[in-house]
């Protein structure tokens, strides 16, 4: 491997001027070809055995003029990316790299240069908010038609998945990391202010309603602080992230439920839908005053994550990238925080969802690409940044897990991981008894048979979830309401389930 490392440190200060931005890694992510029990527990592996002689990949380009290749990244992380791509440019002469740091309030200028002709070499779904499916396809390079040496170093089998969902040729994408996983965060010097220990005090639903109840109290005796957990709009977040998660508190809210919703077997407006727990929660915390005043009508990051980082607010309920925001602005920063969904009366174990690898989502090539000039390049570009030594440096500038086998165990960095996530199911950690489940989701696991164009059940993508959730909160829409919009959604998105 190059000598060339950057470190978290460089990686941090490179995305400083954006900011104010679990299982180590080698350890194994559960197959989503089949989800697994939510008692199963990722497993440290070891470098797998290949079944095939791989087919040799392009590793050197052929003699022409430079080249330059735009690659997108979620904005947060441009300048990691930034660092590492330097490093790909740095042994590979001829072929330059631009990276495109993106959030969804530039994806519509994105589309739309791509639209006038503009064709980028490689790009994420998820800045986009898409996944690769059977109407959509064809957008997508089919990866299994180049060559691409690396099949048999993820821990689970990315090559078929996919196609074996969806029966059709691929994949389409592809992504090294660990599912996105939400997680209490605080500021540790507020929450010492405050008084509160809850990684030692919140063992229960009971025990964190308690804990948001008292701290929004204190908050509120505070002049210098807004907020004790603070929230805000975001569609992805009030969509899948919140309705999948706050779930996984209750007996009858797990992803095993969630999933016979999606698949047909049962139905979101029962009296005992999985998802209402998510509705309920929120709807107490917005009339109890645990969270801000019309919550959904404020900024994600110019609100919330602002306010967190200027520090006026002491906790959220968030993925990684927050965590590593804060670091970038005060290199200084203390945080600390705990798994999202202590058990609710019934529940037994604890469980900690993590969103599923990325079976339909990550990094892909858009199609066109292969006729273009540079095609060669490209591919070069492709192998290197999903090689080993890539996947190393990617790993811990994002400061996550990889479901991707490296020769030697990463230990990893990022300030998530290292406050919450590896203390999770570890006998000497934190949350020894917390268990992982990172399963397969409901929207996932139907992917294959939902309709062009259709909404989904939930109707996050195209953000009219907002409206929704405003007149629920508002009381202008009762639960009853919001899960019989939401079967009614259902019943027009999907068709050939097998059911």
């Amino acid at each position: 491997m190059s000598k060339k490392i950057v470190s978290r440190r460089q990686f941090l200060r490179a995305s400083a001027l954006t900011a104010a931005g679990l299982v180590a890694a080698g350890c194994a992510a559960p197959a989503p070809t089949e989800a697994p029990a939510a008692t199963e527990a990722p497993a440290a592996t070891k470098a797998p055995a290949p079944t095939e002689a791989p087919a040799p990949a392009a590793t050197e380009a052929p003699a022409a003029e430079e080249v330059t290749l735009e690659v997108m990244q979620i904005d947060e992380y441009a300048g990691q990316y930034e660092e590492i791509w330097g490093v790909f440019e740095a042994t590979h002469p001829g072929i330059k790299i631009t990276v495109h740091g993106i959030n969804e309030d530039m994806v519509a200028a994105w589309n739309a240069k791509v639209a006038g002709g503009w064709l980028p070499a490689i790009e994420l779904t998820t800045n986009l908010q898409i996944a690769a499916n059977k109407d959509n396809y064809e957008m997508f390079v089919d990866l299994s038609t180049f060559d691409f040496e690396y099949w048999d170093r993820w821990t689970w089998d990315v090559k078929n998945t996919w196609s074996e969902m969806y029966g059709l040729s691929g994949p389409r994408t592809l992504d090294i990391f660990q599912g996105w996983v939400v997680t209490w965060q605080w500021r540790t010097d507020l929450m010492e202010k405050a008084g509160f220990n809850p990684r030692e005090d919140v063992k229960t639903w009971d025990d964190l309603k308690k804990f948001l109840a008292e701290g929004a109290a204190w908050a509120n005796s505070d002049p210098d602080i807004d907020y004790f957990w603070d929230v805000a709009w975001h569609n992805f977040a009030w969509g899948p992230f919140y309705v999948d998660l706050i779930g996984q508190a209750f007996p009858d809210g797990q992803r095993d439920r969630q999933r016979d919703c999606f698949m047909g077997e049962a139905k979101f407006n029962a009296p005992d839908s999985p998802f209402r727990h998510t509705f309920e929660f929120f709807k107490e915390a917005n009339d109890e005053g645990w969270i801000p005043e019309r919550s959904w009508a404020r900024q994600w990051e110019q609100d919330m994550e602002g306010l967190y980082i200027g520090g006026k607010s002491v906790m959220m309920l968030h993925g990684p990238w927050v965590w590593d925001k804060y670091l970038a602005a005060d290199p200084n920063a203390q945080q600390s925080g705990m798994p999202a969904t202590p058990p609710a009366e019934g529940q037994d174990p604890w469980i900690q969802g993590a969103f599923p690898p990325g079976v339909d989502t990550g990094w892909f090539i858009r199609a066109g690409n292969e006729e273009t000039d540079y095609w060669d390049q490209t591919q070069i570009a492709w192998n290197w940044i999903h090689s080993p030594e890539a996947i190393e440096m990617r790993a811990q500038g994002e400061g996550r897990s990889v479901t991707y086998t490296l020769d030697e165990p990463l230990d990893l960095k990022g300030p998530q991981y290292q406050a919450v996530l590896k203390d999770i199911g570890t006998p000497d950690g934190a949350w020894p008894d917390v268990v992982w489940d990172q399963s397969l989701s409901g929207e996932v696991a139907a992917g294959p048979y939902i309709k062009k164009g259709a909404k989904g059940p939930f109707d996050w993508q195209s953000n009219n979830n907002v409206q929704y959730w405003t007149d629920y909160m508002e009381g202008k829409m009762t639960l009853q309401e919001v899960l019989d919009l939401v079967q009614k959604n259902w019943e027009e998105s999907y068709e050939g389930l097998p059911v």
